[in-house]
């Protein structure tokens, strides 16, 4: 106790730094310091693969707290199609035997694995590519006059025969201004577990059918790229999926709060295009920023971690100034100056004792 006691009093000796610190990365009247968005991946995974590459690269597959993050989502045309072009003998042809040069292509793998083609609608080029991989597909009627969008992913072979069941040829075209745009999906991360549709990373609310929810056996999500409506796949088709990112930062260190605070200032990104920014310890607000942060402190190993709230001079301060919208106790109990939150409690901030160690989370600025 009185090691303890010792270190308080050096603490309070510090406050005219503290509050130095306080004001020298404030924003003034700030509300929300929490932002999160959305990135299109244009790999074609089954729904497992694109939820680990979302998890090893950012979060975790998209999910949604409202309609205003539904639409966040933003897929431009990036997607890819099989075509009718293809290589014989070393030449790209069509079955027209049109001959194009094989400098006319995009980038390729020389590989003589390489002699399917794929049209791409973010590069406008065509790619050689393995047969066996899977694309969306792209029909035409025998007449050329007009051109039908397959939204399920197939290998090469499987792409022709589709076409050819309805009569029709994978497409032939020189001039891709002649496309318009089409809607596809894209993984995101709903899953059926038995009989309950439960998002990847925790139970909401939020659905938006493109017909009555449905009942069939494909237990995995997708959202269409323009209509941004959930339909249903089998999870082992290959799409391209959307992963969810924010601006904050679990450090699973224990650490006094003023050591969180330091640990926090001095982060730098790794990434070295990043080096510029600047992190925080985090400033909460009730509602979906709370729920954010809720989210991402679940995987943390202390059952409590801490916030920038800190209280001084008679009042309780966020280390960036931001309204205080939490109601907290005028008069704390001593030595119980620092702001946590619970995994345990959605709602209510939390007064600890400064000198416990916890993990805690910074956010970018």
């Amino acid at each position: 106790m009185h090691n303890k006691r010792t270190l308080m009093m050096t603490m309070k000796s510090s406050l005219s730094a503290v509050f130095l610190l306080l004001f020298s990365s404030s924003v003034s009247g700030l509300g929300s310091v929490v932002w999160s968005y959305y990135s299109y991946h244009e790999l074609y995974y089954n729904w497992t693969e694109a939820q680990s590459y979302c998890r090893s690269h950012s979060i975790d597959l998209a999910f949604f707290y409202s309609q205003s993050d539904w639409h966040r989502t933003h897929f431009s045309n990036y997607h890819s199609v099989w075509v009718d072009l293809h290589k014989v003998n070393g030449v790209w042809t069509w079955t027209t035997n049109e001959s194009h040069n094989i400098s006319k292509l995009g980038p390729h793998n020389t590989d003589d694995t390489h002699t399917c083609a794929m049209y791409s609608f973010r590069h406008k080029k065509f790619f050689g590519r393995s047969c066996e991989e899977s694309y969306f597909v792209l029909c035409q009627k025998r007449d050329r006059s007009k051109y039908t969008f397959i939204s399920h992913t197939m290998t090469r072979s499987d792409a022709q025969q589709l076409c050819n069941h309805h009569d029709k040829e994978l497409a032939v075209f020189n001039n891709p201004s002649t496309l318009s745009s089409n809607d596809f999906p894209a993984w995101i991360g709903l899953r059926r577990n038995g009989n309950t549709w439960e998002w990847s990373m925790e139970l909401l609310e939020f659905r938006r059918w493109e017909q009555p929810e449905p009942g069939g056996n494909d237990d995995c999500v997708t959202i269409t790229s323009e209509g941004k409506q959930m339909t249903t796949r089998d999870c082992s088709s290959k799409l391209p999926f959307v992963c969810y990112n924010n601006n904050l930062v679990l450090v699973k260190e224990n650490k006094t709060w003023e050591e969180a605070l330091e640990h926090c200032r001095n982060m730098k990104a790794s990434h070295i295009y990043h080096q510029h920014y600047r992190y925080e310890l985090v400033s909460v607000q009730p509602g979906e920023d709370q729920s954010i942060v809720m989210l991402t402190m679940m995987d943390s190993d202390t059952e409590e971690v801490w916030t920038g709230l800190r209280f001084m001079a008679g009042h309780w301060w966020w280390m960036n100034t931001a309204d205080m919208l939490f109601d907290m106790p005028v008069c704390p109990v001593k030595w119980q100056h620092c702001g946590a939150l619970s995994k345990n409690d959605t709602v209510n901030m939390k007064t600890r004792d400064c000198l416990e160690k916890k993990n805690f989370l910074c956010y970018r600025l």
